[in-house]
């Protein structure tokens, strides 16, 4: 059965049609490598069979097959039998000057050739000439890939030089490198090489730009052929090795990824696990596992799964997971190819990060977990993710160092005109408030304006359209402490985040809240290296202490909060007072920017007044005095129910109406007893519009608010305003002429303040058409917006932190 599958994979690859090869290929024979992340992982190059290597290049349409091992024939020696194998090899070889490394890439040799090329390694310029003496096919590989050491213009030149053929793409490269190795070899002219050899007084061996071909540089298994080489029809491995000598190949495939290198990092993690005896993983993930590695799988004996309990769990979950099973199978029956198994890995990635997250926050099966459990389960949902962040750093750093050389041979790009790419992250989008109704705003102006750039991003249930993207929530949770059951925070998937940000090639992240979103923002942003800003919307320490009455909470609340926008290079504020607030703090003034509020007045107008709804309000005769908001302790609605008890027990016909809903509604009830008062619940549009206008004060008592954008729609409807002198909901109103300011020191000044405007009708209305005038003064939402765009722009502009370049020594070459 083998010698018929043999003849049959042999067969793969007709000799009329265009010929294809993966020309670096590893197998488990490379361990003379170096690979950073490898040592640091403490893994080995690979464990990939050379048969099993051979079987998947067969499947995946190669007409030739051959090995690349570091510094060893040992591994495609185990194949060279096969009729359609060659002889090939990696070899690891330096510059003696300085002692930089470079791979090169040798192709069709025999045994006494790799004796006399391993004797000479240790030098570049005596290995080329010995290749060239025995006339072997050869190139350099990933050209702009650091070894260890530094890379320099002066060494890309005498690639230029020493090297006819270049990899053109390498399959586990980013795109950033291959595209920029491929401009410098393609403008390597015949005149250029001239002035090259002069410099460096080395004769060229080409007369021309190198050539180009491709291979997948794979490692485990699972991109094998990803990349691969192209030639007209070759009968034989000579004429393959004829086309590549003469430079007639085209490089094909795919580049290099986040997830490529994170699920070959995940690859060889798990050969190490079976390598180590490592068993008792069945089911769908335990299948996976067999296929993408190669190994068999020892199956685990009942007792000892049951000993390791929450692995049990998992593996139970997994199997009884149907919609996973079912991803699973029908990902499985699709072709073997690059795309198809990392299909499977990231669809059991995602589950097992979600899942243990998630698991992390439910009892167990005996009852409450303990907090080593909960540990275990959240490090495990983190182990899941840390091999893409760890990826996708190494890969911002790569492409980063590929566009300093860039710049360094091609000189500096022009300015774009373009605005950069942001992400905005909330935790709240739906829900009923201040941030919430900003984002909504600021998503819908992004659909409007698609050259700006800007892309909301939240975790919930729901679709997804322009300037909006939802990520699917590995797990919900309710706000501590907050006490509203509606309102419960998603924790996005750290994969699915990370993926949908190097979709977008996002420049900045903005984290709007300080929850998982942002937070994840943060992880994220910090992986690929980019501008991280921040905004301070909410006083959450005021807040913890207004819900809680716990001085520890208020104080760990504010250290985290704290440390949280101390990571950002920016943070955005809606007024002063919350910019002399983290000042105080200890966040630089300099980076604190403005974000105020925008207004739409015709959306919000005294037009609107009503006298059905006045009517309805309990209106008809009296004042009607307005409270809309967050029905909770920390916007100060019983500092509000006090006075409203006051004024009303010489004032009968005023009536408060209460526009919102919150945790404290029944207890506000309460202290409202014997008042004449109106619960509406929550409004939007233009039913919030006609009741703003059809009221006739407005009355917002917290001392917790960071800006007040009930304020001015209030003053849009051309309503006197009453707010308290703490927090930043003062800085709206301009004492004694659009409305008044209550100081929070000062007993029953709430009170007298509101008698001022419910005994005055006069004064109600100069001030309400003041505060009419006030809000037309007041910038539009479109204009705050551009100004914000305007914002980003110039932080992309201006310079990071002061770091040493990768690519000084580029200064001077350029």
């Amino acid at each position: 059965t083998k010698e018929r599958e043999f003849v049959d994979l042999q067969r793969i690859g007709s000799e009329s049609a265009p010929c294809r090869v993966d020309l670096h290929l590893h197998s488990r024979a490379s361990t003379d490598t170096g690979n950073w992340f490898l040592k640091r992982a403490a893994l080995p190059e690979s464990f990939t069979d050379p048969l099993v290597a051979y079987r998947a290049a067969k499947r995946r349409g190669m007409r030739f097959v051959t090995l690349t091992d570091h510094n060893t024939l040992d591994g495609v020696a185990e194949i060279a039998h096969l009729d359609d194998v060659f002889v090939s090899v990696e070899i690891t070889t330096q510059f003696p000057e300085d002692g930089v490394p470079l791979h090169v890439l040798v192709w069709g040799l025999n045994d006494e050739d790799w004796q006399v090329l391993d004797h000479c390694r240790e030098n570049v310029y005596e290995l080329v000439d010995e290749i060239a003496e025995r006339g072997l096919t050869h190139a350099l590989a990933h050209p702009l890939q650091r070894l260890g050491s530094v890379l320099t213009a002066d060494h890309i030149e005498r690639f230029l030089l020493l090297f006819p053929v270049w990899e053109g793409i390498n399959g586990s490269r980013s795109a950033a490198g291959n595209e920029v190795a491929q401009r410098i070899a393609r403008s390597a002219s015949r005149e250029y090489l001239i002035k090259l050899a002069d410099k460096h007084n080395l004769a060229p061996r080409g007369d021309g730009p190198p050539s180009l071909v491709a291979g997948s540089d794979d490692h485990a298994l699972l991109d094998a052929c990803s990349a691969y080489t192209e030639t007209p029809p070759a009968a034989s491995i000579g004429a393959l090795l004829d086309f590549i000598a003469a430079g007639e190949t085209t490089p094909r495939g795919t580049h290099g990824s986040t997830e490529t290198l994170a699920h070959a990092m995940a690859a060889l993690a798990l050969g190490r696990y079976l390598e180590d005896g490592g068993r008792g993983i069945g089911g769908p993930v335990g299948r996976l596992i067999e296929e993408l590695t190669g190994h068999r799988m020892v199956p685990g004996r009942a007792e000892e799964q049951s000993a390791d309990g929450l692995r049990h769990q998992v593996m139970e979950r997994a199997r009884g997971n149907g919609h996973l099973i079912r991803s699973f199978v029908r990902t499985s029956r699709q072709s073997d190819s690059a795309e198809r198994s990392h299909g499977l890995v990231r669809l059991v990635a995602n589950w097992a990060h979600g899942d243990l997250a998630s698991l992390a926050t439910q009892a167990g099966p005996q009852g409450p977990r303990s907090f080593a459990e909960r540990s275990q389960l959240l490090g495990g949902a983190l182990g899941c993710a840390a091999p893409y962040l760890a990826s996708a750093a190494y890969h911002r750093a790569e492409s980063q160092f590929a566009e300093d050389v860039e710049v360094g041979f091609f000189g500096a790009r022009t300015e774009r005109a373009a605005a950069p790419r942001v992400a905005l992250l909330t935790d709240t989008f739906d829900e009923l408030n201040g941030v919430a109704g900003t984002m909504r705003r600021l998503s819908a102006y992004a659909a409007r304006h698609p050259a700006a750039n800007l892309t909301v991003m939240t975790c919930g249930r729901g679709g997804s359209s322009a300037g909006l993207h939802r990520l699917k929530p590995t797990l919900t949770m309710p706000v501590p402490a907050y006490g509203e059951r509606s309102w419960r925070l998603g924790m996005p998937s750290i994969l699915d985040l990370l993926a949908e940000v190097e979709r977008r090639e996002i420049e900045v992240i903005h984290a709007v809240t300080p929850g998982p979103m942002g937070l994840a923002g943060l992880l994220v942003a910090r992986a690929l290296q980019l501008r991280f800003v921040a905004s301070h919307h909410t006083e959450l320490a005021r807040y913890a202490m207004a819900l809680t009455g716990d001085r520890l909470a208020l104080q760990l609340t504010g250290l985290a909060n704290g440390w949280f926008l101390g990571q950002a290079e920016r943070v955005f504020v809606s007024s002063n007072f919350c910019a002399s607030e983290l000042t105080a703090e200890g966040i630089g003034a300099d980076a604190l920017e403005p974000f105020g509020r925008g207004l739409d007045p015709k959306q919000f107008s005294p037009t609107r007044r009503s006298a059905v709804t006045r009517q309805r309000l309990g209106g008809r005769s009296g004042t009607v005095l307005l409270y809309v908001g967050r029905i909770s302790r920390e916007k100060g609605i019983f500092r509000l129910a006090d006075a409203v008890c006051e004024l009303s027990a010489s004032r009968p016909e005023l009536t408060l109406v209460i526009v919102g809903d919150g945790p404290d509604r029944a207890a506000f009830e309460e202290r409202l007893r014997g008042v004449r008062h109106r619960f509406v619940g929550t409004l939007r549009g233009s039913s919030l519009a006609t009741v703003y206008a059809s009221a006739d004060i407005f009355c917002l008592p917290s001392e917790t608010e960071t800006f007040g954008q009930v304020i001015t729609e209030a003053q849009a409807s051309g309503l006197p305003v009453v707010v308290t002198d703490r927090g930043a909901a003062h800085e709206q109103v301009e004492d004694g002429v659009t409305g008044l300011v209550a100081r929070v020191g000062v007993a029953g000044s709430l009170a007298t303040d509101l008698a001022r405007l419910i005994d005055d009708p006069t004064l109600r209305q100069s001030m309400g058409k003041a505060a009419r005038q006030a809000a037309l003064a007041r910038p539009t939402w479109d204009r705050v917006f551009d100004d914000l765009v305007a914002r980003y722009a110039a932080l992309v502009a201006a310079p990071t932190a002061p770091a040493p370049s990768a690519l000084r020594q580029f200064e001077s070459a350029a």
